[in-house]
C-alpha cells in the first residue's frame, strides 16, 4: 500500500463505520467554485482496494493535485475541470451523449485564459483518466 494512503486506511478502519462520511472542502481556487465533498467509508474502501471510485474521490484527488502544484509554484499553470461538467447524462444514444459532453466542455473552454492547461477527468466505464487540454494550441493529451 502506498505510504501516503496508509493514514487514510488506518483512519477508515479504526474510526469510521459504514454510513459515516468525511467532509472535504474543495476551495474556490481549484475549479472556480467552492463546495464541500463528502467521502464515505465505502469510497475510502474502494480507493484503498483499487476498485472503481466515485466522482467525489476524483474531486478530492484533484484537490490533492492542486495542493502539490501550489507547493511547487505551478498552480497558475493548471485549471481543474469538474467531472460533473462532462459526466454522462441519461440519453437515448451513446453518440448523443458524447456530443452533449463535448459541447459542454467546448462552452467551458471558449473563454479559457491563455497559457493554462486544463486537466479534465473523464470516466468512460470503470476507469478514470485525466485529459490535458491546451485550448490555445488545439492540443489534447
Amino acid at each position: 500500500m502506498n505510504m501516503e494512503i496508509r493514514p487514510l486506511a488506518y483512519y477508515a478502519h479504526s474510526s469510521m463505520h459504514q454510513g459515516n462520511q468525511i467532509e472535504v472542502p474543495i476551495p474556490y481556487t481549484i475549479m472556480g467554485f467552492g463546495l464541500p465533498i463528502f467521502i464515505s467509508f465505502d469510497d475510502i474502501y474502494e480507493f484503498i482496494n483499487l476498485q472503481e471510485i466515485s466522482a467525489n474521490c476524483i474531486l478530492v484527488y484533484m484537490r490533492y493535485l492542486e495542493e502539490l502544484c501550489r507547493i511547487n509554484g505551478q498552480a497558475e499553470k493548471f485549471v481543474f475541470v469538474s467531472p460533473t461538467l462532462i459526466s454522462p447524462v441519461r440519453i437515448d444514444t451513446e453518440d448523443a451523449g458524447m456530443r452533449e459532453r463535448a459541447d459542454s466542455l467546448v462552452s467551458f473552454l471558449r473563454d479559457a485564459p491563455k497559457e493554462r492547461l486544463y486537466l479534465v477527468p473523464h470516466n468512460r466505464g470503470r476507469h478514470w483518466v485525466f485529459g490535458v487540454i491546451d485550448p490555445w494550441e488545439d492540443l489534447v493529451l
